[in-house]
């Protein structure tokens, strides 16, 4: 993580069918990457950015495997890719859910 370029831009989220606390965008290429926080306080924005720095490096993976996942099965990997990185978040730091 030491060679990328990370900024944090705090955002108020558009989408109204789901309460979101945090995105990332990332520019492989020139290894740089902004995570978005959400205005709201949540209480929870070094969980969130944990979470997001996850979503980081697992991020060539993750293009990899969309590429490789049937159109009908994209949901499902979305599902499972979110349920990892909040696993690995609570595994960092050291919650049990």
């Amino acid at each position: 993580m030491q060679k990328w370029d990370l900024k944090i831009k705090i955002t108020a989220f558009k989408r109204t069918d789901y309460n979101q606390s945090g995105d990332i965008e990332v520019d492989l290429k020139n290894k740089k990457a902004t995570i978005l926080i959400t205005k709201e306080d949540t209480g929870k924005d070094s969980a969130v950015i944990l979470h997001e720095l996850i979503h980081l490096l697992l991020w060539e993976f993750d293009q990899f495997c969309e590429k490789a996942i049937p159109k009908n099965k994209k949901d499902q990997y979305f599902d499972l890719l979110e349920k990892t990185a909040a696993d690995l978040t609570n595994i960092f730091l050291q919650k049990d859910k």
